[in-house]
């Protein structure tokens, strides 16, 4: 077992301990796959049986996060990645663990429509395929950029969108997906392994530090915990887009949003309907966590422990507010 140290943030001081004083060696990190997730959950619960203390913040999110440095500061500039389909105006910005991969393959689909379908009978693709058809043709990471490719004005008849995310929902899928699932590098997840008390700890001291000193790191983790209100350039970009609020299975709440979007910018209905097709037989990519007992797992130890919730509210709080969720009972 681990015994994890010290964690020392603003004027607070916070102990994880486990019950052996000494770590075993250790062992050389091998790269998870996909089916490996489900089978050591063992390991898993081994390594998250450390006490965990109360919560050093009381009160509610707005009373510890307002005008304090407790919580991690808005719209710091990661990543702005649209997916674009031309002849229908239609823009949408692409977030990691918000159905990036479902998205990517239907922006792809609408943008070259004749060659994906091709390649779609000839071959038995997976999603990562379909979304990587398009080879980035139809990418674009600023918004000047792709007004300039399309001589697009700012009330050019575009729609822009973005899928958001619950914040808690989001960050244990990536828990689950980044350090379970696919550890990659000899010290995954901030040296963490799979404790999920350590890796929320040293996280949130992780994105502090890159916010004061306003510049991002972004590793491999990082890409898939950053806030959402650090990407899409929401600052200024926020009253123009249509919100599509995620849904763990895309062909439900995510299809009836998204074709309302496109019905409106004239995608014809013969091709909403390959795309119906397409998300009701392929529910799953190799990126879904839903269901896994690793998934039912974390989420039960985060929102069972107020002390773990109350760092993933101060590092997503102000995606809670912008993006208009619901914060945890208790906060």
């Amino acid at each position: 077992m681990h015994s994890y140290t010290r964690y020392i943030r603003q004027s607070e001081t916070y102990t994880v301990t486990s019950g052996d004083s000494q770590d075993p060696p250790k062992k050389q990190k091998q790269l998870k796959t996909f089916f490996s997730l489900y089978r050591n959950m063992d390991e898993i619960i081994e390594q998250n049986t450390d006490t965990i203390q109360p919560r050093v913040l009381n009160g509610s999110a707005h009373e510890f996060c307002n005008n304090t440095d407790h919580c991690i500061r808005p719209f710091m500039r990661h990543e702005t990645r649209y997916r674009v389909a031309p002849d229908y105006k239609m823009a949408h910005c692409v977030v990691h663990k918000s159905m990036s991969t479902v998205i990517t393959g239907i922006m792809c689909y609408l943008y070259n429509r004749n060659y994906y379908l091709k390649v779609d009978k000839q071959m038995n693709m997976s999603e990562w395929d379909k979304a990587a058809l398009c080879r980035g043709d139809n990418t674009f990471r600023h918004l000047k950029s792709l007004q300039k490719k399309y001589n697009v004005s700012q009330t050019g008849g575009w729609s822009y969108s973005m899928i958001t995310r619950d914040p808690i929902d989001r960050f244990v899928s990536g828990y689950v997906d980044r350090c379970i699932r696919v550890a990659e590098g000899s010290s995954p997840c901030n040296g963490c392994d799979k404790n999920m008390t350590c890796f929320i700890l040293s996280e949130y001291e992780r994105f502090k530090k890159q916010a004061i000193k306003g510049v991002l790191t972004n590793t491999f983790e990082d890409r898939h915990f950053y806030p959402q209100n650090w990407r899409c350039d929401i600052r200024s970009m926020r009253h123009k887009y249509e919100f599509i609020r995620y849904s763990s299975d895309p062909s439900q709440q995510l299809m009836e949003d998204l074709f309302k979007i496109a019905r409106r910018q004239g995608v014809p209905e013969n091709e909403l309907e390959f795309i119906e097709d397409e998300l009701t037989k392929n529910r799953k990519t190799t990126h879904t966590t839903a269901y896994s007992p690793a998934r039912e797992f974390y989420q039960k130890r985060l929102r069972e422990n107020p002390l773990l919730m109350e760092y993933v509210v101060r590092m997503f709080y102000h995606d809670f507010v912008i993006l208009n969720y619901p914060f945890p009972e208790g906060f």
